[in-house]
């Protein structure tokens, strides 16, 4: 009897097999249930995705890959920019003869694996603007058992003053542009998704949960509009679907997917993930330092004003460490240049720029119009007028905050940004800050150039042009823009405007501290100018606490331009009066705040500040208000109050900052200058209302020459053939070996 038992089980477990795809890599093991066409996702024993399936938009109908007739499993060895690994290509045949061809890919060397959707027709060209590689609707319980767990918002750009949020995994679905994390606060495990191609798809990720811990919706998508795209305002009755692709077979974007003890590495694996797939822009100077008109000049920019203000910089701030890599400091000149300078004085700007070791800047928009459409486009020979360029949703010209829409792909717009560049480096500029960036993005009735089919293409090719034509001296600074596509800029702004309120502080510092891991794809991310003395109209002379809060935040953040006034000869104008001069307030505050050695010098040596916890408020939308970072020698922690009355103290331990106790050093609190005594575990701080401190941690010992502890060590970019020999360091945008041959994915 007992043998007939065990034969029996035998036999159940052998039709089990029968009846199952198995596909695995490191700690991950994906199932397909050959009869119900469904996938089980597993990580390390933990069901993170069940009876999960792929589907698409074809002919006006969403087709399900668990609706196929037959289903096949193929795998072979590839070699691509992700390194060496194992591809398994499922296809379902539709009962259309529609093809739907899912991969997986895991590699040797990651913690992720990469997941894409392709469809074909039966017969003719397929087009196709929606696919999901992977799409549960069946709940799973893989997060902890408690109130902690939070799913992470991503907008696609920074328009309109949006927040970045902290949703808990409950009730109302999240759905985030790009990427997304779904984690544990206090444990800090949680998986992470995200798209590595940014070329035709505004991609999202879908996710629903309820009861704090389970996970009922997730859904990668490539094809989504809403909103926060500019795509879907109702109120304007020019709501857009996310364009259709047209070619033989409709591809995806791949979308990684991995489980982390730390959702923060995740993200910043994810994060270079992407540059595997596009290497970001460099810039030999790193993290720019300097200073921005539109903080306080603004409207009312002067050339005399900008001079009194780089005198003062370069007397004053440079000497004691306010500068870049290469000791030069940005002097940017923001909207109104071209109102209030004439092109003898950007020329006179520019050769003062040279003489003192400064970085001449402009401001520019290559894709938007203010302004009427009649207007004939400079450098097209009277060929274009602006109603040519301009690009149309529903019939009508589409406007986004208050400037109408440009074709990236249009001649006219080709032209146009070649004259302005040239003009541009004729004149010897080496910085822009480009700006709405995203009115060159949207959804549109068409583009000029037939095979361009979405937003983020037209968007694409602009971008392409412009870099093309800026070549590598120039650093181009994205304002309001999308997060990605990021490769054809060196920066982007983290948030949009914020000058220096207690309220643009935490602003900044909802972007920076759930957006902070975008400094793996740009050289820094751009707090926006910091103020110390606004115009009387903005607020007037903020608080010297508020000052150190502001100046944390560019700090900790990346780009360090500072956007006071510090000339006695601009006349500023407040609602058409004539406004006060701070200049004398600011000069001082400068001297006291922006000579700090010890902060100046965080920039140089550190990325983005992460969040300690990710946990900052009940609705998930506030601001985190620890933050840190390790580098060989250090860790440092921020520490900024947002109440005004209310100090913000408590003790945190080493072991949450990723420190042994036997390991520290030296505290010092580099605003007061003051040496601070460790706690038996950890640190205690007391911060006042309105305020900020850093504390900086020496390690009692180190490795010399790591300069960045948070990078990852899967940061690599080598392509390797499947012999395992290196090919390329660095490669190029879209370049990948299958089959031993070399291709190039755009």
């Amino acid at each position: 009897m007992k043998k007939a038992i065990l034969t029996v089980f035998g036999l159940v477990a052998m039709l089990t097999s029968i009846g199952a795809t198995e596909m695995s890599g490191g700690k991950w093991n994906i199932s397909l249930d050959e009869q119900s066409k469904r996938l089980t996702i597993n990580f390390d024993g933990r069901t993170l995705m069940a009876d999960a399936y792929c589907e698409a938009s074809l002919d006006g109908q969403t087709l399900h890959s668990h609706e196929a007739e037959t289903v096949s499993h193929d795998q072979k060895d590839i070699a691509d920019c992700f390194g060496l690994g194992r591809q398994h290509i499922l296809t379902y045949t539709m009962p259309s003869g529609a093809k739907f061809i899912q991969t997986f890919a895991f590699y040797d060397a990651l913690p992720y694996f990469v997941v894409s959707l392709g469809v074909t027709k039966a017969d003719g060209k397929t087009t196709c603007n929606y696919l999901a590689p992977l799409k549960s609707e069946t709940r799973t319980t893989f997060m902890p058992r408690d109130n902690k767990n939070r799913v992470l918002f991503v907008p696609f750009d920074n328009d309109g003053f949006i927040r970045y949020a902290s949703n808990y995994l409950r009730g109302t679905a999240t759905d985030s542009y790009s990427a997304t994390a779904i984690y544990n606060s206090v444990s800090r495990e949680g998986l992470v998704a995200g798209a590595v191609d940014h070329y035709y798809w505004k991609n999202a990720i879908h996710v629903k949960g309820t009861d704090y811990y389970n996970l009922d919706e997730l859904t990668l998508i490539s094809g989504y509009t809403d909103s926060h795209s500019h795509d879907t305002i109702q109120s304007e009755g020019r709501s857009m679907p996310h364009g259709a692709v047209v070619a033989d077979t409709v591809r995806s974007s791949r979308f990684v997917v991995g489980f982390f003890d730390d959702w923060r590495f995740g993200l910043e694996t994810f994060g270079q993930a992407c540059t595997r797939v596009a290497p970001r822009r460099e810039w030999a100077g790193g993290v720019p330092y300097g200073w921005s008109s539109w903080g306080v000049q603004s409207t009312d920019i002067s050339y005399q004003g900008v001079i009194d203000c780089a005198d003062f910089i370069r007397d004053n701030l440079v000497p004691h460490g306010y500068h870049d890599l290469q000791g030069r400091v940005v002097m940017s000149l923001d909207a109104w240049w071209n109102d209030n300078l004439s092109d003898s004085q950007i020329r006179q700007f520019v050769s003062y720029c040279r003489e003192n070791n400064m970085i001449p800047g402009l401001y520019y928009g290559p894709f938007c119009r203010f302004g009427d459409l009649q207007s004939t486009v400079p450098g097209t020979s009277n060929r274009y007028r602006f109603r040519d360029l301009a690009l149309k949703v529903n019939g009508r010209y589409k406007i986004i905050d208050g400037a109408y829409c440009l074709d990236p792909t249009h001649p006219g717009t080709k032209m146009f940004m070649l004259s302005e560049v040239n003009k541009f480096k004729q004149w010897g500029i080496e910085y822009l800050k480009c700006d709405f960036q995203s009115n060159g993005a949207i959804e549109a009735d068409r583009w000029y150039a037939d095979t361009c089919y979405t937003g983020l293409q037209a968007y694409n090719i602009g971008m392409a042009y412009l870099m093309k034509r800026t070549g590598d001296d120039i650093y181009i600074d994205l304002s309001i823009s999308p997060a990605f596509p990021y490769q054809y800029a060196h920066g982007r702004r983290i948030s949009c405007d914020a000058w220096g309120t207690m309220g643009s502080t935490q602003y900044v510092m909802n972007c920076a501290g759930y957006g902070w891991w975008l400094s793996q794809v740009y050289v820094a991310n751009d707090p926006d100018h910091m103020v110390m003395c606004m115009r009387q109209e903005a607020g007037g002379i903020q608080s010297e606490g508020a000052n150190r809060a502001r100046i944390t935040s560019g700090a900790i953040v990346g780009a360090f331009l500072t956007g006071d006034n510090f000339s006695p000869n601009v006349t500023l104008h407040d609602d058409g009066q004539t406004g006060p001069n701070y200049y004398a307030t600011s000069q001082a505050r400068a001297l006291d705040l922006l000579t700090n050695e010890d902060v100046n010098e965080i920039p140089r040596t550190c990325r983005s500040f992460r969040p300690v916890y990710g946990n900052a408020s009940a609705n998930g939308t506030q601001a985190e208000h620890l933050m840190t970072y390790e580098t060989d020698r250090y860790v440092y922690l921020a520490v900024l109050n947002y109440q005004m009355v209310m100090p913000q103290a408590a003790e945190i331990s080493f072991a949450d900052l990723g420190l042994e106790v036997q390991n520290v050093g030296a505290i010092k609190e580099l605003w007061m200058q003051e040496t601070i005594a460790p706690t038996a575990t950890g640190l205690r701080y007391n911060v006042p209302g309105y305020d900020a401190r850093i504390y900086r941690i020496e390690k009692k010992s180190y490795a010399e020459g790591i300069s960045d502890v948070q990078s990852s060590p899967f940061e690599s970019q080598s392509i390797y053939d499947l012999q395992g020999r290196r090919l390329l360091r660095q490669p190029r945008r879209g370049l990948y070996i299958t089959d031993g041959k070399l291709f190039n994915s755009k």
